[in-house]
């Protein structure tokens, strides 16, 4: 039985790890909650794998305040010592034991001037603050531990947790004014419980290294999202489209963001994604 270290067991992705573990007869989970074990902490870190010697480590923690970390000196910090700080230190304890490493990385490394979807091979370029810290605590990683696997996502929705697909149904059932929403933005939209299916089942006991992009098979804008949501949902509120400069947000965003993987299989399409979640939610 492998014994899995899962950090950000309360998340929106790390949720859905602890499910799929926890119910597993071929795993055991190991999740200590943030005040059990501060991942800001080596120190912390190593007594807690070497107390415990998993034969895997899953990193679902990190900051994720996009425009909050973009000017704040004190949130920048926190960022930093979430995406980067941690990332190292867990790859070199994982390095250090010959133990599995995996970690979550974002579509905001990539400065999203391409026309078509990123791939692995494609340069990055973050352009704003939260997209640096994500690519430096890849190169971190990688430099602390080149076994590593290091997952690039987009856009996640799923049970649990506040997201887009909530967001915007809670506006199209209760707003009687137009929902404006931005049709200038395009990425892949990717459910959580299909990622963690996905390593569950066939990236813990693999020998599957380096960077991957992973997520839902398909792309859209964030209008085009919103009118699939509409139309799954049945409502008649009316969506209207607008550019993203209508929308003033601290940090910048990657205008495409699609991404698709020359390493491995994407997962099912989005929108049979999305119906079942909103079906069963």
């Amino acid at each position: 039985m492998h014994k899995v270290l899962l950090f950000g067991s309360t998340g929106l992705l790390g949720g859905q790890f602890a499910k799929l573990l926890s119910e597993s007869d071929k795993f055991e989970l190991l999740a200590p909650l943030s005040s059990q074990v501060d991942i800001r902490s080596f120190q912390q870190l190593s007594d807690y794998i070497l107390e415990h010697k998993p034969d895997c480590i899953i990193n679902c923690t990190g900051y994720n305040l996009v425009d909050k970390c973009e000017s704040d000196d004190q949130q920048q910090q926190n960022a930093l010592e979430l995406n980067v700080k941690a990332v190292e230190s867990l790859a070199k304890l994982a390095a250090q034991d010959s133990i599995r490493f995996i970690t979550f990385s974002s579509d905001y490394v990539f400065n999203g001037s391409k026309n078509s979807a990123y791939l692995e091979s494609d340069a990055v370029d973050a352009i704003n603050f939260y997209g640096k810290t994500k690519l430096m605590a890849e190169q971190a990683a990688l430099n602390a531990n080149p076994e590593s696997l290091i997952i690039r996502t987009s856009w996640l929705f799923g049970p649990n947790k506040r997201d887009f697909i909530d967001a915007i149904s809670n506006k199209l059932t209760t707003d009687a004014h137009p929902v404006p929403v931005v049709n200038d933005q395009v990425g892949c939209p990717t459910y959580t419980v299909d990622v963690a299916a996905r390593v569950v089942e066939e990236y813990i006991d693999s020998s599957l290294s380096g960077i991957v992009h992973l997520t839902n098979d398909g792309s859209c804008s964030w209008y085009e999202y919103a009118c699939l949501i509409q139309e799954l949902l049945g409502t008649k509120a009316n969506i209207l489209p607008v550019d993203s400069t209508g929308f003033q947000t601290l940090a910048m965003r990657p205008k495409c963001s699609i991404m698709r993987s020359e390493r491995i299989e994407p997962l099912r399409d989005y929108k049979l994604a999305v119906r079942e979640y909103l079906l069963n939610t």
